[in-house]
């Protein structure tokens, strides 16, 4: 890896606090496991030593870091990568209180590398992987593809992820004992659904839960999830305009939500539902008003790049509400713990506007607003199987007590090793995906696990609160 004159003496300096420092909760690591059998009076004092060792290390990391602005030449970029490592120093308090094993890995990326950082609530360490931001935006760009035809065979691609990014700290996870991650992604690396990178032999959803870290959330991470969890859902199943039909949708919410006005009373969570016509602006804002600690919607949502007037949520009387209006109409979403958008690439963001201010997506926004977690879409979602998809993390996250990021993992793994009986035989992407060229290999899908691609549980991504 080459880094220029600047650069060369903290990269290198940053490298060997890492290196150092991870060998030191190497040896912790085992002194903890080894203190429930009972240590020695030699043993409790060489633990005592290493702790202070670490704190020494983590004292000296900030210290170099805090050279790095007056000296690099990229001094924009690495302002940025300061501030990064700053803020994990910061939140290591934040992640101990979490519990859970919780690791922040942020990914900051400058014209020719990815910067990687991680905390835990032990330590901090900076990892760099050297690639030209156009190269790693094409195979973005293609994996991206690659997962939305179900036809075709994304391992390959997600491999070549993996080795940039969870490769270069795999060591320093295992170490540090982490157990569930938060990312905080940077350009592209935003559309990219980290669960579906794959270490050549499984994918990351098998071994972690995964949340994306927001700035807009990190004073909501805490709270944790009242035990009454009613619901409110919205939903359109007819044709509306252009846009399809959406037949699944009165499924998935009477698999979700024990209704008193549905017929089929087998939710897995009581509450209100909102089908078409009784689907209306009213009814929405009176139900964020009514603090359902969960709000689930399940509608079409176009994102327009760099507008917030044309990006909208479809309502079931045909309005369309725009991310405008969700922003400055006194939209506040701080009652609810959950809101889940079951709709078509509400995770996405991006472009600027007039005033050259990046627009954010539906997910960002609603957190913005107030919600807690938002668990958004980056991808038009398969309706059947997203139907079965929906039901079966509710179901999990209650009668499991499990939390929202645990919750999603089982879900995905159900999807990938074939334990759940969906009720249809998978189809092809819907009209109008964008699945690309498949200049890839054909994935053959296994009859017993016929949702295993991650065209159908991948897209989904929990934002915020993950508890």
């Amino acid at each position: 890896m080459r880094f220029n004159d600047g650069e060369q003496p903290f990269m290198t300096q940053l490298e060997k606090q890492g290196k150092e420092g991870a060998a030191l909760i190497e040896q912790l690591n085992k002194l903890d496991k080894q203190s429930k059998l009972g240590l020695t009076p030699k043993q409790e004092l060489e633990r005592k030593k290493i702790r202070a060792m670490l704190d020494k290390k983590e004292q000296q990391t900030i210290a170099v870091l805090n050279q790095i602005p007056r000296q690099l030449v990229s001094l924009q970029k690495a302002r940025r990568i300061k501030s990064g490592i700053e803020d994990q120093h910061q939140s290591a308090t934040l992640l101990k209180s979490l519990g859970h094993g919780s690791a922040l890995l942020s990914y900051v990326i400058s014209d020719q590398r990815i910067n990687i950082i991680l905390a835990t609530p032990k330590m901090q360490i900076a990892r760099q992987v050297e690639i030209p931001r156009k190269e790693l935006n094409r195979k973005i760009s293609e994996f991206r593809r690659a997962l939305q035809n179900p036809e075709r065979d994304p391992r390959p691609l997600a491999q070549e992820l993996y080795r940039l990014l969870i490769l270069p700290v795999q060591d320093d996870l295992k170490n540090a004992d982490a157990k569930t991650l938060m990312f905080s992604l940077d350009g592209n690396l935003r559309y990219l659904p980290m669960a579906t990178l794959h270490d050549g032999t499984s994918y990351l959803a098998e071994h972690y839960p995964m949340a994306m870290y927001t700035e807009v959330a990190k004073d909501k991470l805490q709270e944790k999830p009242g035990s009454q969890l009613r619901a409110a859902g919205f939903g359109i199943t007819r044709k509306i305009g252009e846009f399809a039909p959406l037949p699944a949708v009165r499924q998935e919410m009477s698999g979700i939500i024990n209704a008193e006005s549905s017929p089929a009373r087998g939710g897995v969570l009581p509450g209100d539902i909102y089908l078409d016509e009784a689907f209306t602006e009213a009814r929405l804002h009176g139900a964020v008003g009514q603090g359902y600690p969960v709000l689930h919607i399940a509608s079409h949502f176009v994102f327009i790049p760099g507008t917030e007037a044309q990006s909208f949520l479809l309502l079931g009387d045909g309005k369309q509400l725009s991310l405008a209006e969700l922003r400055t109409a006194g939209w506040k979403f701080s009652g609810v713990d959950m809101m889940t958008l079951s709709a078509c690439e509400t995770a996405l963001g991006g472009g600027q506007d007039e005033k050259g201010r990046e627009i954010e997506g539906f997910g960002v926004l609603a957190q913005r607003q107030g919600a807690k977690a938002v668990l958004a879409t980056l991808w038009s979602v398969a309706d059947q199987s997203t139907a079965t998809f929906m039901q079966e993390f509710y179901r999990l996250r209650k009668d499991g007590h499990l939390t929202k990021a645990e919750a999603l993992r089982k879900t995905q793994l159900a999807f990938i090793n074939g334990k759940h009986q969906l009720p249809q035989s998978p189809k092809s992407a819907p009209a109008g995906n964008p699945s690309g060229t498949n200049n890839g290999s054909n994935f053959i899908p296994d009859p017993a696990k016929p949702y295993a691609h991650p065209y159908y549980w991948a897209p989904f991504i929990l934002m915020g609160n993950w508890l």
